[in-house]
């Protein structure tokens, strides 16, 4: 993986409320790492392009499961048994109302 084609999820009701994007990585059934946090999507590209080519390069990952989310723009890259995603989080401003 190269490149990094960037979409948008706007006219969407989730891209009008708050959110985060939190990356992450790790290995199948030994759970992960938070990697950052930004807030917005296209500041995040380069670190998790960053850590697809350093996993690529130190563990020779092949990659067998890749993709962005069509709804929520959240990408995902899976190789063996490790992992990394960038995922959209909604953040809260309030109070829920019950």
């Amino acid at each position: 993986m190269t490149e990094l084609a960037i979409t948008t999820t706007r006219g969407t009701a989730a891209a009008q409320e708050p959110c985060v994007w939190i990356l992450e990585s790790g290995e199948d059934n030994e759970g992960g790492s938070i990697k950052g946090v930004y807030t917005d999507r296209d500041l995040a590209a380069d670190d998790f392009l960053d850590l697809v080519r350093d996993l690529a390069r130190y563990t020779r990952l092949d990659v067998d499961r890749s993709g962005e989310d069509p709804d929520t723009g959240d990408l995902y890259v899976h190789g063996g048994c490790d992992w990394i995603s960038l995922t959209r989080y909604a953040v809260t401003t309030r109070r829920q109302l019950r």
